[in-house]
């Protein structure tokens, strides 16, 4: 989690699904490198992820599509149900066009690729 260089006036609470350290952190320096003042928590279960809408209460969620244990499309139907006005953006590499459209027709607020 970062919050070493976070300015005290509200911070977003970004809440990361990913099953990658080293992805995570990459998300964290773009954001860091993008001016944003954010403190994270990374998370990689669907127990954790559940337990982090509840008591991170996360401003933004950044969710990979492909993890062991869950995956985009499950995350996104969660935070619909437990936090619908959150914004949803998927960050991942293996996912093709059409699963894409039909991850933003469910509800994701964007996609970004991994590269």
């Amino acid at each position: 989690m970062r919050s070493e260089s976070v300015p005290e006036n509200n911070p977003l609470h970004i809440l990361i699904l990913e099953d990658n350290p080293i992805d995570a952190e990459l998300i964290e320096e773009a954001l860091e490198e993008a001016g944003i003042a954010f403190i994270s928590r990374c998370v990689e279960t669907e127990e954790f992820f559940l337990t982090a809408l509840g008591d991170f209460s996360p401003d933004l969620i950044l969710s990979d599509y492909n993890l062991p244990k869950i995956n985009g499309a499950q995350a996104l139907s969660l935070t619909k149900e437990h936090c619908p006005d959150v914004p949803f953006i998927l960050v991942t590499g293996a996912i093709g066009e059409e699963r894409a459209i039909d991850v933003l027709k469910s509800g994701a607020t964007d996609y970004v690729l991994k590269n």
